[in-house]
């Protein structure tokens, strides 16, 4: 009976980290769904910034430059970490089976 009972626990715990990588994937997957939808924005914008003119059209080009960097070094360091942590959790599996 007790193996019935390791066996049952131990299938919970794969499914949970199963889950768990799931989650995971949606959220990587969200990420770069918002990624790509940053780039369309400043694909977008950079049509229309060659017609600013003043202090807009001088200042926009830094800012805009800083905000993309920042973004995507944001986006990169969530990924990384994502895929070290689904990575962590397929290991977990694998040692248990």
């Amino acid at each position: 009976m007790a193996s019935l009972s390791e066996s049952i626990e131990q299938e919970v715990k794969r499914r949970a980290c199963e889950t768990m990588m799931d989650y995971l994937k949606s959220y990587q997957g969200q990420v770069e769904e918002a990624r790509h939808g940053t780039h369309v924005f400043y694909h977008a914008s950079a049509k229309n910034v060659p017609h600013w003119q003043g202090e807009l059209g001088k200042a926009h080009e830094p800012i805009s430059g800083n905000l993309r960097q920042m973004m995507d070094a944001t986006a990169d360091g969530l990924l990384y970490e994502i895929s070290r942590e689904i990575a962590q959790i397929r290991r977990k599996i694998e040692e248990r089976q």
